[in-house]
């Protein structure tokens, strides 16, 4: 891929009252050795301390916008893009971490990919495993290719938005996060829009710290299930050419729901049960609702 020599590489840092690991993750931005950048800090809608945390960093490369209201970081990502001017684009949740040379070493790739390259993500390592994200004894190289791999693109394991680098170009034609997902799945949503047409490359160099708690990872809520069915809905003509994707989606969509509606629990073990008749683990489960 044909690249400028130093190309502005845009920086999205979505914050909602968490004020308290904010300089952190703007901090690993701002010390990037790669400094041709603009960082968007998207406060939406705290009422912490969040502007002052942005204030006493003195670094003019700092932008930051702010909703009147709560949106969602799906929402909030999006008003980051639209305000980028980038050749390029970036991620990074509030409460996460970059090692010094992640942008670097991702432009190095895009560098030397074709244009068929979509998105670049890295490794790294999740507090919350005690471990790194992806396998550290997998090949850096490219995950998922439409034209040759024949099972859903998230059936491999593609690590989250703080990863990742994209160009503009390629969000200009995938277009926006899709904000009916207002705060879980919209990123794997996005994932399978842009595998239709580009392909997946794993830097598989640990550059990011996901510092995200258990109890947030582990929290079921009403919202999680209506976003997973909206990616569901969104997603199942091309999700069912992959029986044992849609399997465990919709086990795992039953099993998160049970203590949320039993009835959208049932609805989606039936479709499991039918594809695995012999299951009695899904069973029980049905039974429990």
């Amino acid at each position: 891929m044909h690249i400028d020599s130093k190309p502005l590489v845009s920086v999205i840092i979505p914050t909602f009252n968490r004020c308290q690991f904010l300089k952190r993750a703007i901090l690993s931005a701002v010390n990037q050795t790669f400094d041709n950048l603009e960082i968007f800090v998207i406060n939406d809608g705290s009422i912490d301390g969040t502007l002052d945390v942005v204030d006493l960093i003195a670094d003019k490369r700092i932008k930051y916008l702010c909703h009147e209201q709560n949106k969602g970081v799906v929402a909030t990502r999006n008003t980051g893009v639209k305000n980028s001017t980038g050749e390029f684009i970036t991620f990074l949740d509030d409460d996460d971490e970059w090692a010094p040379d992640k942008i670097a070493k991702q432009l190095e790739v895009f560098k030397n990919s074709n244009d068929r390259v979509g998105l670049v993500c890295t490794n790294g390592y999740s507090e919350y495993k005690k471990d790194c994200f992806v396998n550290q004894n997998n090949s850096s190289g490219v995950i998922y290719d439409h034209q040759k791999d024949d099972f859903f693109p998230l059936g491999v394991l593609i690590p989250p938005p703080s990863s990742w680098m994209l160009p503009k170009a390629v969000i200009d034609e995938i277009g926006s996060f899709d904000e009916k997902m207002r705060y879980h799945w919209d990123d794997g949503d996005y994932l399978v829009r842009l595998t239709r047409k580009y392909q997946i490359f794993l830097l598989n160099e640990n550059l990011v710290i996901w510092h995200a708690l258990e109890k947030h990872l582990e929290t079921v809520s009403l919202t999680l299930i209506k976003d997973k069915e909206i990616f569901f809905t969104k997603n199942y003509d091309l999700m069912k050419k992959d029986k044992k994707y849609l399997f465990r989606f919709c086990r795992a969509l039953g099993k998160d729901a049970l203590s949320i509606n039993k009835q959208i629990a049932r609805k989606y073990l039936f479709k499991a049960l039918v594809m695995r008749p012999w299951d009695f683990s899904i069973v029980s489960k049905i039974i429990r609702s």
